[in-house]
C-alpha cells in the first residue's frame, strides 16, 4: 500500500514536471519556429514587391508601344519578341497585354507556363499584393511561387499588367525540414524531460518516504508499547469490578462503567493503529489458507447476537453449509466483524442487519446490508479513508474511531479482491466483498 501511494505520487511529480517542461519547450520551438517563417515570408514578399516594382520600370513602354501598334505590327513584335529561358534563375517575369497576349518576359520552367497562365487570369494585383502559387512539375514535385505585379494604365485607360516571380521552393523546402527537425527534437527531448522527471522526483520522495516510514515505526512501536499497560488496567478494572463493585456507590459505579468503556476503547483504537502501521511497513503476516467460513459465520452470529437484541435490532446470519474460503482466516473474520459492527453502529431502531453468502464465477461473494441510516453519495468515496467519518459527533458517541473501514478495505486488498458499498441517504447500506476462489 505504502509502495503503491509513493510510486503513484513519484508519477504525479513526475508527470508535473515533464508537462511544465514540455509546454516550455513547446512553446519555445512554436515562437522560435513561426518567427522566422514570418520573417523569411516578409523578406520574400518585399523582395517580390521589388521585383514588380523594377520589372514595371523596365517594360512599362512595351505595354505603351503594343497599345498603339497594329495588329500587323503586333504579330511582328510578338514572333520577334520570345519569351527567354533562364533555367538557373530565381525569378521570372510576363508582360502581358490586356487581351492576355504575352509580350515580353523570362521563364525558368516553361512547362508549367499554361497552368500559371491559367492561375493569373482575372488577377489585376493591388498596390504590393502578394500571392503565393503551387503548380505541378511532372517529375519533379510542386513548385512554389510567390508572385506580385502591377497594372498598367494610360489616360485611365487599361493596357496590361507586369506579373513578376520568385521561385521559393528552396526556402519552402528548408523550412519543412526545419519543422520537421524541430518535431524530432522535441520528442527526443519529451521522453529525455520524462525521464529525468521521473528521477527527480524518485529523488524528492526519499527524504518524504524516510520521513513517512519513521512515522509508520513510531506509530506501530508507540501502539505495540501501549497495549501492555492498557491490558493490564482492564484485567486490573475487571479484579476491581469483580472484587468491590457491590461496595461503591452509584456514582462510583458509573464513573467505573465509564472507565472501562473508555479502556476498551482504547485497546480497540491502539489494535487497529497497530494493524494500519504494520500494514504500511509491510510486517503485517497474511496466513492464506482453506477454512471453514461456516463456523466463522456461527462465530459471528454468537458474538453480536447479545449486541444486537440490546440495540433492538434483528440480526439475520444466514449460515451457509459447509462452505470452504481461501485466504488469513483471522483477517477475513476481522473484516467481518468490522462491517456487521458498523451495520448494528449505525442502524435505526426496529432495523434488520443480514450476512449471506454465494460462491459464483469463481468468487466468493460475502453481502452484510443492513436498514440504518445510510451513507450520503458524496461521502461514499471517501469512507474508506484512514479516520474519516461522515457524522462526526455520532461516530464519536458510537466509539467510533474512523478507521475499522479502513482496515476492512485493506483486509479484502491484500487478498486480491475487492469491497463494493451500496448506500442510499436513509434506506441503508450493502456492503459487497468479493473474494477470488483458487482452483
Amino acid at each position: 500500500m505504502k509502495n503503491k501511494l509513493f510510486n503513484l505520487t513519484q508519477w504525479r511529480l513526475a508527470i508535473l514536471f515533464t508537462s511544465l517542461l514540455i509546454i516550455f519547450l513547446v512553446s519555445f520551438i512554436l515562437i522560435t519556429y513561426f518567427s522566422l517563417v514570418s520573417n523569411v515570408r516578409n523578406e520574400q514578399e518585399n523582395r517580390s514587391i521589388a521585383l514588380a516594382h523594377e520589372e514595371f520600370e523596365d517594360h512599362r513602354k512595351d505595354l505603351l508601344e503594343w497599345n498603339f501598334k497594329k495588329s500587323k505590327e503586333r504579330r511582328e513584335w510578338h514572333d520577334r519578341e520570345e519569351i527567354e529561358y533562364k533555367p538557373n534563375a530565381k525569378t521570372f517575369y510576363f508582360v502581358i497585354s490586356r487581351d492576355g497576349t504575352i509580350i515580353d518576359g523570362d521563364e525558368t520552367h516553361p512547362e508549367v507556363r499554361s497552368d500559371l497562365l491559367e492561375k493569373l487570369k482575372n488577377w489585376y494585383p493591388e498596390e504590393n499584393e502578394v500571392r503565393k502559387l503551387t503548380v505541378e512539375i511532372e517529375d519533379e514535385g510542386k513548385l512554389d511561387i510567390l508572385l506580385s505585379g502591377k497594372s498598367v494604365y494610360e489616360h485611365g485607360q487599361y493596357l496590361g499588367t507586369i506579373y513578376a516571380g520568385t521561385n521559393i521552393s528552396e526556402e519552402t523546402a528548408i523550412i519543412r525540414t526545419l519543422l520537421f527537425i524541430l518535431i524530432i527534437l522535441t520528442i527526443i527531448f519529451s521522453i529525455a524531460s520524462a525521464v529525468l522527471g521521473y528521477w527527480m522526483a524518485g529523488r524528492a520522495m526519499v527524504p518524504i518516504s524516510n520521513a513517512f516510514r519513521k512515522q509508520k515505526e513510531f506509530t506501530a512501536d508507540a501502539s505495540h508499547e501501549l497495549r501492555t499497560p492498557l491490558s493490564i488496567m482492564q484485567s486490573s478494572l475487571e479484579v476491581i469490578e469483580a472484587e468491590d463493585r457491590q461496595n461503591l456507590s452509584p456514582f462510583s459505579v458509573t464513573v467505573f462503567d465509564d472507565l472501562k468503556d473508555e479502556v476498551k476503547r482504547m485497546s480497540h483504537l491502539v489494535n487497529d493503529l497497530l494493524v494500519l502501521a504494520r500494514s504500511d511497513l509491510d510486517k503485517q503476516e497474511i496466513k492464506k489458507q482453506w477454512f471453514s467460513l461456516t463456523n466463522v459465520f456461527e462465530k459471528l452470529q454468537r458474538k453480536f447476537q447479545y449486541e444486537s437484541e440490546k440495540q433492538n435490532i434483528q440480526l439475520a446470519v444466514t449460515i451457509p453449509t459447509e462452505l470452504d474460503a481461501y485466504g488469513d482466516e483471522e483477517k477475513i473474520t476481522q473484516l467481518l466483524f468490522i462491517l456487521v459492527d458498523n451495520a448494528i453502529k449505525y442502524n435505526v431502531p426496529n432495523g434488520t442487519v443480514t450476512v449471506s453468502a454465494q460462491v459464483a464465477n469463481n468468487q466468493l461473494r460475502i453481502d452484510v446490508a443492513d436498514t440504518g441510516v445510510g451513507i450520503p453519495a458524496d461521502h461514499q468515496k471517501r469512507i474508506f479513508d484512514r479516520f474519516y467519518r461522515v457524522d462526526q459527533a455520532r461516530s464519536r458517541d458510537q466509539g467510533s474511531s474512523g478507521i475499522g473501514l479502513s482496515i476492512a478495505d485493506w483486509i479484502v486488498k491484500v487478498h486480491k479482491g475487492k469491497l463494493v458499498v451500496t448506500s442510499e441517504e436513509g434506506k441503508g447500506s450493502t456492503f459487497s466483498i468479493f473474494l477470488p476462489i483458487p482452483k
